[in-house]
């Protein structure tokens, strides 16, 4: 009965150590990788272990005992032994295994999905940059001209006759004033030229903000758009945003007037709204 004790406190003994070891191997010193148990270590356990059921062979065996006649008898006690412990080793293996697999596949997994974020980002820097494009190409057209005899640009004359009125606007009450914002603006950008203008800067925009991008990439590429333009031209922008209802709501999120002088607007109202989040 001592020595049945002995044999299983050396028994539990090994098979914790086996399991210590195995574990300390899956993992580098410094780094946090996983790595899969080698051959040499794997046959090394087995090596121990059959060395710990020679050991154990001999103590439980007497010097009468003869092999040959009682070969039943010990393949029980070699296959009692053996089984459990091959069977933890493998077990330990195949999990170790499969969360190798498992890590790897979520590694795959995520470079996969950072892929395709870079290819949804080229894409949309894609189609920004056609739209801003097409957006210069206009505002080249239209408003970057001088008219021979003429001081100005076409688009800072615009902004001129804009806030022709500004002083007058601005001592309206708040209601009245609105509306003399709108009619004012109207009466100055409502035309076909202006119009084809202001869309297409609204269709760069609207672009941007309806866009999968973050908060903070989409006032990125707000202040490239806006870089694009000149003053006058972001003036006349927001002045036509500024009496559609939804385009107005959307644009304060970016502040876009904050580095513009409210003297360029045709009242004090649109460039206070817009320079505050």
């Amino acid at each position: 009965m001592y020595l049945l004790l002995i044999a299983l406190i050396v028994f539990q003994i090994f098979t914790t150590s086996i399991a210590i070891y195995l574990y300390g191997l899956t993992r580098k010193k410094g780094s946090d990788k996983i790595e899969p148990y080698s051959q040499f270590s794997i046959g090394a356990c087995a090596l121990g272990f059959a060395v710990t059921i020679l050991f154990l062979f001999y103590v439980f065996v007497s010097e009468e005992f003869e092999i040959s006649n009682n070969l039943g008898q010990v393949g029980d006690f070699v296959g009692g032994l053996t089984n459990p412990v091959l069977s933890f080793i493998a077990l330990i293996v195949l999990l170790r295994t499969t969360l190798i697999q498992t890590i790897e596949t979520r590694k795959t997994s995520a470079i996969m999905l950072e892929q395709q974020k870079l290819f949804e980002q080229e894409r949309f820097e894609s189609s920004f940059y056609q739209l801003l494009e097409r957006y210069e190409t206009a505002a080249e057209r239209h408003w970057r001209q001088t008219n021979h005899g003429e001081k100005y640009t076409k688009g800072i004359s615009k902004v001129l006759e804009l806030k022709s009125r500004k002083e007058e606007i601005d001592a309206f009450p708040i209601k009245v004033r609105l509306k003399e914002i709108e009619t004012e603006v109207r009466k100055c950008l409502d035309n076909d030229k202006d119009k084809k203008v202001i869309l297409k800067a609204f269709k760069v925009f609207g672009f941007l903000h309806v866009s999968n991008l973050s908060t903070k990439r989409k006032k990125y590429y707000f202040s490239i758009f806006t870089d694009a333009m000149e003053p006058c031209e972001l003036v006349m922008f927001l002045s036509m945003a500024f009496i559609t209802t939804s385009s107005r709501k959307k644009l304060k999120i970016y502040a876009p007037s904050a580095n513009l002088k409210h003297q360029f607007f045709v009242s004090e109202s649109v460039c206070n709204y817009f320079s505050r989040r």
